[in-house]
């Protein structure tokens, strides 16, 4: 009967042993990692000794530009005001003239421009956007296609210019998408 009594014992303790619950919750629960937004670095235009600008779109049919400014250290432009920006009007390259010096490929130009240190009025607009170093330009009254013979302009161009007080960046002529 013993044997009996401590086979019983022996199940009951390992009933309890194995249906036992763990109340004690031993997980480890991490706080949530925070992230600083990176640090933008950015710098005043009148205090940058270069200038690089990325264009970043364009509307050939408006003119309306988007593009990015950075100094040589790789740091954001802010503050720009004063600019000189060229619309240029194309024929199709591939049309045939019937012009004598039709090597002379012709062109027609639309400008803008602003110089604060003047008493002159700015034309056109410059904002800079939410997003530091990258501004927009909305040419206003654009009209390449009156200058020219109708549906002659076929191919668009912009010429962009940049100037702070020590620096301009390099003008060069970027083909704008239709």
């Amino acid at each position: 009967m013993k044997v009996k009594l401590l086979s019983a014992m022996l199940a009951s303790s390992m009933l309890l042993l194995g249906c036992g619950s763990d109340d004690d919750n031993n997980d480890v629960t991490e706080p949530p990692v925070v992230v600083p937004p990176p640090v933008e670095e950015v710098i005043d235009i009148d205090e940058a000794s270069t200038i690089a600008m990325s264009l970043d779109s364009v509307d050939a049919a408006t003119g309306a530009l988007t593009f990015s400014l950075k100094d040589g250290d790789n740091k954001a432009i802010t503050k720009a005001t004063d600019y000189d920006i060229f619309y240029f009007g194309y024929p199709d390259p591939a049309s045939p003239s019937t012009k004598a010096k039709a090597w002379k490929r012709w062109h027609v130009t639309q400008g803008y421009k602003c110089d604060t240190s003047t008493d002159e009025e700015c034309v056109g607009i410059l904002t800079e956007t939410a997003t530091k170093g990258q501004y927009t330009f909305d040419a206003i009254d654009l009209d390449l296609e009156g200058k020219a013979a109708a549906g002659a302009v076929a191919l668009y161009k912009v010429a962009i210019q940049i100037h702070g007080a020590q620096a301009s960046n390099e003008i060069e002529l970027i083909a704008a998408e239709e």
